[in-house]
């Protein structure tokens, strides 16, 4: 019951959020007795219960927060009306008028019946009574015709071929506005979905129709609880339910207990407080993997406080803010480590010793039933130090961010590279390490995504080991870079050297971002062997006009397996290329023999295949020609600017 307790607590500290629209179009916190639906046709009434006029809701605009019983909430079959916004057979008294359906009347009189006791009790709502007097009028469907809201056929009855959307005609979702006629000032709300004072009275009144109570599991106290609890949990279409115990004819519960209030019981405010925290939470910052007809993932994580957090599942970049003037591209470990303890002491001052930080994973095997697929509560501090660790540990220099860059001449989108140092975010990872290009972009399979993120969540927040099948995977893919478009491979090369980096950190081996020229590690010279290869053929097929894939890169993964026997096959190669270079390659040729002289003969002839750390020196040696190559640019750029002035003058 801990996550319960949890998540009512966040909403007790966020109550002054429940029922504020919210400005970015998500779902605000719900009053408890209320849900969402997606709304098609909003009705204007006056304050007498008059019908003004009618409107179809465009996208965008359709959710509406309404008030529900425990019934209705969770309907799927039978009769259980909402108290005051609902579907067309519902709400219209002359439904059966114009629909052939059995039953049909009612559904109408349980839906009056309830609203009018609602409005005959001591918490009723002149908006609501409005409502009610016009419902009663059974007119609504002829108002809608009337209106050309909806349309009738020859026979009188409304098209079923007709749809808003998705919704045919006779399964309209109605809600309601309600306008003075008297001038009550700039505060009135005529939504009376957005309507606060609304909010207060139904939850007045059906808290007070509420007489038997018992234990509540968690919070110690004797209380009206619930037996049916919400589900919309992950989002508005989500049926999966995180308590239930309806079964009574299988093995929920059976053969334990006699009686399924034996197994738990909880609040009905107490759950209606925690679930609707519990999907505000998803919907502003929750992370969201696979498609929902399958089974969506979640993770969401939060401080009960309602304190800010950094971005768990993203990459380092997203927790450096939007500073207007960025710091630049850090190139050593002790840089990014300062500029990372940076970025992290903004969070400190909120997340002291006593606040609480809570970490859950969610995902449904079957439509009905949610479960928690992980769960974990830190203290602030302790949450602020393992994500320090996960993002200092598996930081590397990486170049895929693309961010927008104008328009070309056909008007359409540009982009660009953004270049940032940090820990890649969970999805890339899994990307990288193992999906399969299509139309230039890395794809996996939902279920692969969802349960390598899962296995990843406890290296963040557990400081668990990353596990090595994942690393050999990007490594084998950034080892092959013909097998994909260069962007693609560049990403997989960055990450793939993360992962290293993380990996033997686990086993005590550090690694800088920046190439070290004193590091003696075999793999890492022969890795950085290869980088020069690379550039002194990109080098000469550059200045040729030529493009295409160099040697070192066709023999990649054979150098990675034989670095010996295919260092000879290389160095052959290399040859036509060094002297179509001359003199401008002889500083590369150097290079060569200073990094030859750093390995052993027996290191180098040994036919023992290359750790996975080839990559870094690979990737370290490669990053410093790009570096020299674009400071060569900018110099070339600015020389020319420089002469332009000049001529002008």
């Amino acid at each position: 019951m801990g996550w319960i307790g949890k998540l009512y607590d966040t909403y007790e500290n966020c109550k002054s959020e429940a029922g504020v629209p919210r400005t970015d179009g998500k779902t605000p916190l719900l009053p408890i007795a209320h849900s969402t639906q997606n709304a098609q046709i909003e009705v204007v009434l006056d304050d007498y219960g008059n019908f003004l006029r009618a409107r179809t809701l465009d996208k965008g605009e359709e959710t509406t927060i309404i008030p529900v019983t425990e019934d209705s909430a969770s309907r799927s079959s039978g009769i259980a009306p909402h108290p005051l916004c609902d579907k067309l057979q519902y709400v219209a008294g002359d439904f059966s008028d114009y629909v052939k359906k059995e039953k049909g009347a009612e559904f109408y009189n349980r839906y009056i019946d309830q609203l009018e006791d609602w409005c005959n009790s001591e918490y009723k709502n002149k908006k609501v009574c409005a409502v009610f007097e016009y419902l009663k009028k059974k007119g609504l469907i002829a108002d809608l015709i009337n209106s050309k809201i909806l349309v009738s056929g020859e026979d009188g009855l409304i098209k079923s071929d007709i749809k808003f959307g998705t919704v045919a005609q006779p399964d309209v979702f109605i809600r309601f506005r309600v306008e003075s006629d008297i001038d009550a000032g700039g505060d009135y709300e005529t939504a009376v979905w957005l309507d606060n004072k609304v909010y207060d009275s139904y939850i007045k009144y059906y808290l007070s129709r509420q007489k038997e109570t018992a234990l509540c599991y968690v919070r110690g106290i004797s209380i009206p609880c619930s037996e049916k609890h919400p589900s919309k949990v992950r989002s508005s279409g989500d049926k999966a339910k995180l308590i239930s115990a309806n079964d009574e004819s299988g093995f929920t519960f059976k053969g334990r207990f006699y009686d399924k209030k034996q197994v738990a019981s909880v609040g009905y405010e107490t759950s209606q407080k925690a679930h609707n925290a519990l999907r505000w939470l998803i919907d502003i910052q929750g992370y969201k993997f696979g498609n929902p007809k399958d089974g969506e993932e979640v993770i969401v994580a939060w401080a009960t406080g309602n304190q800010k957090l950094p971005q768990l599942l993203e990459d380092t970049d997203d927790i450096f803010g939007e500073d207007e003037t960025p710091l630049p591209i850090v190139t050593t470990q002790k840089e990014y480590a300062k500029k990372l303890n940076k970025a992290i002491a903004g969070y400190e001052f909120e997340l002291d010793a006593n606040a609480d930080v809570v970490i859950m994973g969610l995902n449904s095997a079957t439509t009905g039933r949610l479960s928690i697929t992980y769960y974990k509560e830190l203290k602030g501090p302790d949450f602020l130090d393992r994500l320090y660790k996960w993002y200092e540990t598996c930081s590397w220099r990486h170049s895929y961010k693309r961010i927008p860059d104008g328009v070309d001449e056909k008007g359409k989108a540009k982009y660009k590279t953004k270049p940032f140092v940090g820990a890649p975010a969970p999805r890339e990872i899994v990307r990288a390490a193992f999906g399969v290009e299509r139309n230039e972009r890395l794809e996996v399979d939902d279920k692969l995504m969802k349960s390598t993120i899962e296995r990843l969540l406890p290296c963040i927040a557990d400081g668990a080991r990353m596990p090595y099948d994942i690393v050999k995977a990007a490594v084998n893919r950034a080892s092959n870079p013909v097998s994909m478009s260069r962007y693609n491979w560049e990403k997989v090369l960055s990450i793939a050297c993360a992962l290293v980096k993380k990996h033997d950190r686990n086993n005590e081996e550090e690694w800088d971002m920046a190439l070290d020229e004193n590091q003696t590690d075999r793999s890492y010279l022969f890795g950085r062997l290869l980088a020069i290869a690379q550039e002194i053929e990109e080098w000469a097929i550059r200045n040729s006009g030529e493009k295409r894939d160099t040697n070192a890169e066709r023999l990649m993964h054979q150098f990675k397996l034989h670095p010996y026997k295919t260092w000879s096959i290389l160095n052959d190669k290399l040859r036509p290329y060094i002297s179509r270079l001359g003199e401008s390659g002889r500083g590369l040729v150097k290079k060569i023999s200073d990094v030859n002289s750093k390995i052993s003969f027996e290191d180098f002839t040994t036919r023992e295949a290359l750790k996975d750390s080839y990559l870094l020196g690979y990737h370290c040696q490669r990053q410093v020609f790009i570096d020299e190559m674009n400071k060569r640019i900018e110099e070339n750029n600015k020389k020319k600017l420089e002469n332009i002035k000049e001529e002008d003058l």
